[in-house]
């Protein structure tokens, strides 16, 4: 730490945070890697992840008071008496390679520790908004619990690490210099640190302290106790807790719960919208919605064990409330230098009784409302419990929350197909980009998501042209998931229908050309087949979706007309006349196709003009017509003399 280095900006309680000394990056061999290290190829978004090891002398707090209290420092214990106790932790830094390309906001995350191990859920949310955009993205060790999940995971590497004095801090708080901690964390963050810059040179403009459920409850207290007197952090992004805030302090914080946290009203004179403070709440969510399971569950699977639950509901809800915790970290930024305020969110409705106000499929109305609430597919909510049996992440399906399908009636009740469907769901989604909880980018994560739903019929197919000699091209919009086949049938194009598999099966896209479909007047129908993997939570299903509506009719004709005749008059008989001749060629009508519909009909503009003839010799005249199609008929020929 440079001195002078917090002068004219930092506040005098910046001096009371534990100076750290930093050292890494911690090397990666091919036996020791970070606890949860990514498995997204970060160079593709050009950044980089390293570990580093901070350590330093931590005070305790007694944080026994009111909330608007500042938590009084207790200088008495540890080695000296003098209240400090050592420790050294681990930060985990996933940043930009190239500094210039940072742009200047990092999310200091507090990890969570609910599950017995270190985990930064508010990461694992949506990753790639962080990537896309530049951000850097700090997990931070704070709990004892969480030192000892990484010990257990590689004593090699981890086996330094304390943040609890050695085991010296006495009870009953074992984490009571947790709060030291982080906040020595981001003042290294911000240059007050020794030994190694653990952002590669990147100059934080913006450091946003990020918690999620057990760990926002703590950064919760730190909001409200320790922030008044380091004044280090520059804003907060608290997610799935109600921990009281205080709304005195200038911090800008926004706060996201879920439908479990939400079940009970959060009455505004409790939780307010401040000058300062943000409330969101978010219909049909769960305390972990399904996006951040999919993105922890391979390297949970891999660093500590496969996540499976027995709940008497099939686990997590689809609604992805972190992209509005991306909406927050963009308006949380803004709202920190000086900008507008991010907008008041509606509450949830409840009854007298105090319990949420449901639809009528049972979906929480009010709140954020997110397309898979307001054109539902399902019913999402937080709402579960632990079912027989099970392993030991059993215990926390009451947080999971659900996801249950609609039926296939109810589906088409509400829907027409596939295309009905995705057009109301990405009106929805664009609509909701005008609320301010959702950027476009995500309402267009959202749209993809619609369009790779698989249980509803895809819309009837288009037909190219109406009448072919060539292929038959059709297209359709049905579902885009992943492991998806589309099933056509023809049927004749009038009368009882009597549908038969098109040749070829099965085709992988909304768009075939059948180059060899017999001739005759035929209507389409398709449908879908999809293969929905299996994961930790859900064996693989196959789902096979009713037929679309009937095209409109295509005929498909490569028989020309009939062959024509050929009438000539004049003076003379059995073909040798004296003068002149008059040729004129009467065309029969174009023949009906082997399934005994109506040819395309004639092309009246391939039947030649009637002529006069008045060269004398031998002639020889030949003749043929043709469809609207080009198909052309048979030859007719007739001789003819004219004598002088």
């Amino acid at each position: 730490m440079t001195a002078g280095l917090w002068a004219g900006s930092a506040s005098a309680g910046v001096n009371d945070i534990p100076t750290s000394t930093v050292s890494g990056p911690i090397a990666v061999t091919a036996g020791s890697h970070p606890y949860l290290a990514t498995d997204i190829d970060l160079e593709r978004y050009g950044y980089v992840e390293q570990e580093y090891f901070l350590e330093g002398q931590a005070y305790r707090y007694d944080t026994g008071g009111a909330i608007d209290d500042p938590a009084p420092r207790i200088e008495t214990g540890g080695a000296g008496d003098d209240g400090r106790f050592p420790f050294r932790t681990r930060i985990v830094v996933r940043r930009p390679a190239v500094p210039a390309q940072a742009n200047g906001t990092v999310i200091t995350e507090w990890n969570n520790v609910t599950s017995t191990q270190d985990v930064e859920f508010n990461w694992f949310g949506d990753p790639y908004f962080l990537l896309n955009n530049g951000y850097t993205f700090v997990g931070v060790t704070a709990q004892s619990i969480g030192v000892n999940s990484l010990k257990s995971f590689d004593a090699g590497r981890y086996s330094s690490l304390t943040v609890n004095g050695n085991g010296a801090v006495p009870g009953p708080d074992a984490d009571a210099l947790s709060y030291d901690v982080f906040s020595s964390v981001v003042k290294a963050l911000k240059g007050g640190r020794k030994g190694v810059d653990p952002l590669g040179g990147i100059a934080p403009s913006t450091v946003i302290a990020s918690g999620e459920s057990q760990s926002c409850s703590r950064l919760s207290n730190h909001y409200n106790r320790i922030e008044p007197l380091h004044e280090i952090v520059d804003a907060y992004l608290l997610t799935v807790c109600t921990a009281p805030l205080r709304t005195d302090r200038p911090e800008k914080t926004v706060r996201i719960i879920s439908e479990n946290e939400n079940r009970m009203p959060q009455p505004a004179d409790t939780f307010p919208d401040t000058a300062s403070i943000r409330h969101w709440e978010v219909a049909g969510g769960s305390h972990l919605p399904r996006v951040a399971f999919d993105n922890l569950n391979p390297v949970f699977t891999r660093d500590f064990a496969a996540v499976t639950a027995e709940c008497q509901k099939f686990p997590l809800s689809l609604v992805k409330w972190p992209y509005t915790q991306n909406a927050a970290i963009r308006h949380i930024v803004e709202w920190a230098a000086g900008g507008s305020a991010p907008p008041i969110a509606a509450r949830g409705q409840y009854l007298p009784d105090n319990t949420l106000d449901r639809d009528e499929y049972g979906i929480a109305r009010g709140g954020i409302r997110y397309p898979d609430v307001t054109v539902p597919v399902a019913v999402n909510d937080g709402i579960n419990e632990t079912g027989a049996g099970g392993s030991l992440f059993s215990l926390f399906c009451g947080l999971f929350g659900s996801s249950t399908p609609f039926d296939q009636t109810l589906l088409h009740s509400l829907y027409a197909d596939h295309s009905d469907y995705v057009a109301k769901y990405s009106r929805a989604a664009d609509e909701m980009v005008g609320t301010g909880f959702i950027l476009q980018e995500d309402a267009d994560h959202l749209k993809e998501d619609a369009r790779a739903f698989a249980r509803l019929r895809p819309a009837a197919p288009v037909v190219g042209k109406r009448t072919t000699r060539g292929a038959v091209r059709l297209s359709w919009i049905g579902t885009e998931a992943d492991q998806s086949t589309f099933t056509l049938e023809r049927s004749r194009g009038r009368g009882a229908r009597k549908w038969r598999k098109v040749k070829g099966q099965p085709v992988t896209t909304g768009r075939v050309a059948l180059s060899s479909e017999p001739q005759g007047t035929h209507v389409y129908r398709v449908s879908s087949r999809t293969i929905l993997p299996d994961t930790n939570i859900s064996a693989p299903e196959t789902v096979v979706t009713p037929f679309s509506d009937a095209s409109r009719t295509v005929k498909v004709d490569r028989t020309g007309p009939r062959k024509p005749r050929i009438v000539v008059t004049g003076k003379g008989t059995r073909g040798v006349y004296k003068g002149r001749v008059k040729v004129r060629v009467v065309p029969r009508p174009d023949r009906k196709l082997p399934d005994g519909s109506a040819g395309v009909g004639l092309d009246r503009k391939s039947v030649p003009k009637v002529r006069r003839i008045t060269r004398k010799g031998r002639i020889v005249i030949r003749v043929r017509t043709r469809d609207r199609l080009g198909n052309r008929s048979p030859v007719a020929r007739a001789v003819i003399r004219i004598r002088r």
